[in-house]
């Protein structure tokens, strides 16, 4: 919203002399948004998903799920699984239960990551993929007739329909008070939702609800939709267009201003963004705006008079005296001028602040001290105002001079802040101002320019990292490309000579394991699918890493065909020496065939397959159970964390002095939770309670204390590492020698 003085006052005095005959003056007014919406997109447990969202099978391609998972760099952008005898992509396997089931794909890619994390990561473990959805899993223990990723999919998506087709047995229904895990009395506004809850029975870490346990639940759900998948691009705080006529986003839903005179009085005419019909729909609709920002009215009941705010509220004015601090801006000459509004106008409002006689500038005002220094002052708080905000959100308007010493009259707040819809950007990345100043940062700019439109993102405005600093973190939008379509089928010219061509037959053993330095032969075996015989000397195998160099599980070499001759049709073997790297989790390999080309290595037309492989490091743990939260704020005092790891290491005693549990940032740098009063030094924050040593299957316990007060509100990395002192060693904890949680900081 942006506060242009000659533009303002025109639109100003042009709508009171029509509509409330009352003189106005061109009088410069400021005023400051006030923190009604408290988050840049507003969390509604009731209503996270429709039931059109969650059954909309078409809502992507194939090729739009395989192209989103390789921008993402994910695991399963490279992981294929067989199914009935044939290899199928991660994308394939989602792209056709999503046919199968009529369920929305990107529903399971949010499900993927919400439980597993296996959008945003680029290495899993084995565990990670056989309980990919999280599906059958409860209280640490897993149904085994669900294992693998297939199955996982599938039955995620299956029990959806089950949800919806047996409603009535389930706790959580639509339009009824369930009580959650986590404490919460939700009441399901529609199936789509109702099925999230069955599913995880949890609210999330919500402070602004009143739930307050550290837990992901459906609020991570939330989150992963709406930085990815939502098609309510637009968050709170944002004005849009959408024919012809001018829209608030406000608590996901879209207030409709009932002229284009009353928007103008609210913002610029260049401020509203551009929304489809297709993106529209997916809005409720909200309260609408039919009463003037700067606006008095009396209530036809009890005659208060209001002052409708740029916030958005009614302002209660006390008395004439109070009356009189708004004729300055000469919307009134006397009480008996204002107009009288209706009981339904009024009530599309929420009651704000009361403006007594007390009361220091209630509409805001722009002052400038001998230095040069801006500030804004409203309701007797003054607040400094940096020179981009002064040019965005007051667009350069002269400020009165005043003394330093007459600014000591009012309390000092946090600087001011951009104006919401405000695109700017610092450092090379852009951000969305919104949600009552939240910065947005946009990671998918390509996309997100088709969206809010390509003119937005050319006029940012560059700020200084300091100026992006005083808006709070919110969440990054990070659209994906829903509308890549699947690439026409173009018919190979057929070769005139004799073709190689193949197809993966099958691995044994497949789902192979390792251990660090561990060697296997695996016996991987492709189908002839063309037109000439293999031998023996002229058909060879190669294991590769991704890019084509040669793989980490040993030196470059070929595999032979172990028979003699293969003919078309024919099923063909290669025994394939592979030593496991020291790189524990889910390594890929591809396979790749090749053939003698007259004397030149060349390639199968078809005949590659990547598979994973596991590796374990020799010394293993099991994180059990942790509290690690989500979120705090940064005026806690130290949180308490306990973690329980089980030692899975196949002969390895830990002996509880020199088991040390270090915890560092995401980047290996010093975490800035330490606290100096709990932990043994500024890497080393526990080591195992109440036992000497920790055998195999023994768990050992670790408690500390995180240091969260002071922290700038920002999204924080945890980076846990378990080192074995006396035996030089660390531990891979879940497959993974960076076991990483995240945790935002609020204030």
């Amino acid at each position: 919203m942006k506060f242009t003085a000659k533009t303002k006052n025109k639109n100003y005095n042009n709508f009171f002399e029509n509509l409330l005959q009352i003189t106005s003056a061109g009088v410069i007014c400021f005023l400051l948004l006030n923190p009604l919406i408290v988050s840049a997109r507003s969390y509604e447990p009731e209503n996270i998903i429709s039931d059109a969202e969650l059954f909309d099978k078409n809502s992507l391609t194939q090729k739009a799920i395989q192209v989103f998972l390789e921008r993402e760099n994910s695991v399963l952008a490279r992981y294929s699984q067989i199914v009935n005898g044939s290899a199928k992509k991660a994308s394939q396997i989602i792209y056709e239960i999503s046919q199968q089931q009529n369920i929305n794909p990107k529903f399971l890619l949010t499900t993927l990551e919400k439980e597993q994390g296996l959008v945003s990561k680029s290495q899993a473990t084995e565990k990670a993929l056989d309980w990919a959805t999280g599906y059958s899993c409860y209280g640490g223990s897993c149904n085994s007739k669900y294992k693998g990723f297939f199955n996982q999919v599938e039955s995620a998506a299956i029990v959806q329909n089950i949800y919806k087709a047996k409603a009535s047995g389930y706790s959580f229904q639509v339009n009824k008070t369930t009580k959650t895990y986590d404490g919460y009395y939700l009441k399901p506004k529609n199936q789509a939702t109702a099925n999230l809850f069955i599913y995880t029975p949890y609210v999330g870490y919500s402070p602004e609800l009143g739930v307050l346990d550290p837990f992901g639940g459906n609020r991570l759900f939330w989150r992963i939709w709406n930085r990815y998948f939502t098609k309510k691009y637009f968050p709170d705080g944002l004005a849009i267009k959408n024919n012809g006529n001018y829209y608030l986003i406000e608590k996901n839903k879209a207030r409709k201003f009932s002229s284009r005179e009353i928007y103008l009085t609210y913002f610029e005419e260049d401020e509203a963004y551009f929304i489809s019909d297709d993106a529209f729909k997916y809005y409720d609709t909200g309260l609408p705006i039919d009463l003037a920002r700067n606006m008095l009215i009396k209530s036809p009941t009890s005659g208060q008079i209001y002052l409708i705010a740029d916030d958005f509220t009614k302002r209660p004015v006390l008395n004439n005296n109070a009356l009189a601090l708004i004729s300055d801006f000469r919307l009134a000459a006397a009480e008996n001028e204002i107009k009288t509004g209706s009981a339904e106008q009024l009530g599309h409002f929420i009651e704000g602040a009361t403006i007594s006689e007390n009361s220091k500038y209630p509409q805001g005002k722009l002052f400038k001290d001998e230095s040069g220094n801006i500030f804004y002052v409203k309701d007797g708080i003054k607040k400094s105002v940096d020179p981009m905000v002064w040019q965005i959100k007051y667009n350069s308007a002269e400020p009165e001079l005043v003394t330093a010493t007459y600014l000591e009259n009012f309390l000092s707040s946090t600087p001011d802040k951009l104006p919401d819809g405000s695109i700017v950007k610092n450092d090379g990345k852009y951000y969305l101002i919104a949600g009552n100043g939240q910065r947005m940062r946009f990671d998918n700019v390509d996309f997100v320019s088709k969206i809010y439109g390509p003119d937005k993102l050319a006029a940012a405005s560059s700020v200084s990292t300091s100026l992006l600093e005083v808006h709070t973190a919110g969440e990054v939008i990070d659209f994906m490309d829903d509308t890549v379509k699947e690439s026409a089928v173009k018919t190979a010219p057929s070769s005139s000579g004799q073709q190689f061509s193949a197809q993966f037959y099958a691995m044994e053993p497949d789902g192979l394991i390792l251990l660090n330095g561990e060697s296997k032969t695996a016996t991987i075996k492709f189908k002839n699918n063309g037109s000439s015989s293999w031998t023996a000397e002229t058909v060879w195998l190669k294991a590769l890493n991704q890019d084509g160099s040669d793989s980490s599980f040993g030196p470059a070499e070929k595999f032979y065909l172990s028979e003699a001759q293969i003919a078309a049709d024919g099923i063909g073997t290669f025994n394939v020496s592979l030593t496991a790297p020291y790189t524990p989790g889910l390594n890929e390999v591809i396979f790749q065939l090749y053939y003698d080309n007259s004397g030149t290595e060349t390639k199968f037309s078809s005949g590659s397959v990547g598979k994973f492989i596991m590796v374990k490091a020799g010394e293993t743990g099991e994180v059990v159970s942790h509290n690690l939260p989500v979120a705090v704020k940064n005026n806690w005092q130290p949180v308490t964390i306990d973690i329980k790891i089980k030692n899975t290491s196949k002969d390895t005693v830990w002996t509880a002095k020199y088991t040390k549990l270090k915890i560092y940032d995401e980047k290996g740098n010093l975490s800035r939770f330490y606290d100096p009063g709990d932990w043994l030094s500024k890497d080393i924050a526990a080591i195992p309670l109440r036992t000497k040593t920790v055998k195999p299957g023994e768990t050992a316990e670790f408690q500390f204390t995180l240091k969260v007060k002071g922290v700038n509100p920002d999204m924080y990395g945890h980076k846990l590492v378990l080192y074995l002192e006396d035996l030089e060693k660390q531990v891979a904890l879940d497959g993974t020698f960076s076991y990483i949680r995240l945790m935002r900081v609020d204030k």
